[in-house]
């Protein structure tokens, strides 16, 4: 599958993501914890709703994470309390994405992503590698490559046709001067139809951009009695 190396590299990079998101929480609600007890402590030895210096800097004595005790406060908010409304004291730990980033652990998810990075450089090395080789064992023509009849870029990515746009790709490569008459393409892939000019004509407009997008090449026309595999 040639699509394989790029669907593990978009799987680990998702568990990249999503263990790093989950440090991150982990660490959000580790700070929750801590802010929280803090005040819990400060409040049992001062029980009366008043912030003064002291009672903010008992508090931040009483926080075990170092990186809050320059941040995190006490403020006076309404909350909604069984139906009813108080005013309390709550505990802020007033620390932005970047430091609640940094105090999280994200070796896990950096360890994944390097692997992913890794695979992605070893899988495109792969492929650079394994072109050339493409190229010297099949039919070889403008940036599309022919090979145990499959039709592949030279990135070796294979080109999905139909099998009525296969076989004619097929004529074309296989075909010394890549040209073709409209007599030969018609006999070859519609014997039994009288005329089949109308289905040759959506045959080639359908074929076109899938052959401009893959390679080098377009398909011409000769006054309709012709058509031909050229460079750009």
């Amino acid at each position: 599958m040639k699509t394989l190396p790029y669907i593990v590299f978009s799987f680990l990079m998702l568990c990249a993501l999503c263990t790093s998101i989950s440090s991150y929480r982990r660490t959000e609600h580790m700070i929750a914890q801590d802010v929280n007890r803090a005040l819990e402590q400060v409040l049992a030895t001062m029980p009366d709703n008043v912030v003064t210096t002291d009672t903010i800097r008992c508090y931040r004595n009483n926080l075990t994470i170092a990186e809050l005790k320059d941040t995190a406060g006490i403020a006076m908010r309404t909350v909604r309390m069984d139906g009813r409304w108080e005013t309390r004291l709550v505990a802020e730990a007033n620390c932005g994405f970047v430091t609640t980033f940094g105090m999280s652990d994200q070796r896990a998810s950096g360890s994944i992503l390097f692997v992913g990075m890794l695979w992605l450089l070893c899988s495109l090395w792969y492929v650079r590698r394994k072109g050339p080789e493409l190229m010297s064992q099949g039919i070889s023509y403008g940036g599309i490559v022919f090979h145990n009849d499959t039709f592949m870029t030279q990135r070796g990515e294979r080109i999905r046709l139909t099998p009525m746009q296969h076989s004619l790709l097929e004529m074309f490569m296989t075909n010394d001067k890549h040209t073709l008459s409209k007599q030969d393409i018609c006999e070859r892939l519609w014997p039994k139809k009288p005329d089949a000019s109308d289905t040759l004509y959506t045959l080639i407009r359908r074929i076109k951009p899938i052959v401009e997008a893959n390679s080098r090449l377009k398909i011409e026309s000769d006054r309709g009695r012709n058509y031909s595999l050229r460079l750009k």
